[in-house]
């Protein structure tokens, strides 16, 4: 059985709990350079007349095109885009690790993509196996979920900064390492698990049929570890598997369907009054939306030139500047 990290489908609303009002859509457009010549024709075409209305109601009141300072920069634009609103990412006692393949060369280290592993329930457990004592012995305890989700908890985690698996895929993993002193643990464990795993039998029969090993492990936090006790926002990750370049045609009919579901649904928010925002990323930029009266001359701009959703979208990457 092959494994995906987890990926958050569109929110539904909960009439018995507090209604959200912050909405937060995760890889609305394209930003590596494969992706985004492969996906120009997506962007051309994509019809969202709901998210058209949204915008065309509402005004971009905070953008970001460059990464945040501090431990935020260790996040993607989504994952850090709920301080918009006032809430505080926490780094608790609790993450998730996540085997992978570390691709050495002469000058860096490269996270290879974890899906690329193809891992199975069953290699994944007896990998987990294998090192779950030498973690006990830092006092990490490490549970199984998934082939490529791992829950690690214990104090060495506490107030550490981790890097967003996605934020270090095919990237050099060395600026993305945590700097803190604890994390001399987490570094030792790595080299450990690296001989460990060296010669296992799982990746012995894995080298064999030419696949890649799994040679290390990424330790990173989930929305719900980073905000335990956010209420009024709910981030969208529909159209984080369907972005990449092979996949134009998914992306597009994923955000289709998004616009036909959770933007309809702001839409009828914004009919009844209700307070809401938007925040629209990429894998680097955020454009955050709020209802907002327009000066006459926006209201006159607005009626004869329509909101352009591609120019919007287009933004979060290509740096355009749009009022």
């Amino acid at each position: 059985m092959n494994a995906a990290l987890p990926s958050t489908a569109t929110p539904q609303v909960n009439e018995d709990l507090a209604p959200t009002r912050h909405w937060v859509i995760a890889y609305a457009a394209p930003e590596s350079e494969d992706c985004r010549v492969a996906m120009n024709h997506a962007l051309d075409t994509l019809y969202l007349p709901n998210l058209q209305k949204l915008l065309r109601r509402m005004a971009c009141v905070s953008k970001l095109n460059t990464a945040p300072e501090g431990g935020s920069a260790f996040l993607m634009p989504h994952e850090s885009a709920p301080q918009l609103v006032g809430a505080q990412p926490s780094l608790g006692k609790e993450a998730i690790m996540t085997p992978c393949h570390w691709q050495v060369s002469m000058n860096e280290v490269t996270l290879l993509k974890p899906q690329e592993l193809a891992l199975s329930e069953a290699e994944s457990r007896q990998l987990l196996s294998a090192i779950q004592p030498y973690f006990e012995e830092d006092g990490l305890q490490v549970v199984y979920e998934s082939p490529l989700v791992w829950r690690i908890s214990g104090d060495l985690l506490k107030d550490l900064p981790l890097a967003s698996i996605d934020r270090v895929v095919g990237q050099n993993i060395k600026p993305w390492m945590p700097e803190h002193q604890r994390a001399k643990t987490l570094q030792r464990l790595q080299s450990e698990m690296q001989m460990l795993l060296y010669q296992h039998p799982v990746n012995d029969e894995r080298s064999l049929k030419g696949r890649w090993t799994v040679n290390s492990f990424w330790l990173h936090r989930r929305l719900e570890q980073l905000y335990p006790d956010a209420t009024d926002f709910d981030v969208a990750l529909d159209l984080r598997e369907t972005l990449q370049p092979n996949n134009a045609k998914l992306w597009q009919q994923a955000w289709e369907h998004l616009d036909a579901t959770l933007c309809q649904s702001l839409c009828q928010r914004l009919d009844e009054n209700q307070a809401i925002s938007l925040t629209l990323c990429s894998e680097t930029a955020w454009r955050h939306y709020r209802p907002q009266p327009l000066s006459w001359f926006n209201k006159l701009h607005r009626l004869i030139q329509a909101v352009s959703v591609s120019k919007e979208l287009r933004a979060l990457t290509s740096r355009v500047s749009v009022p």
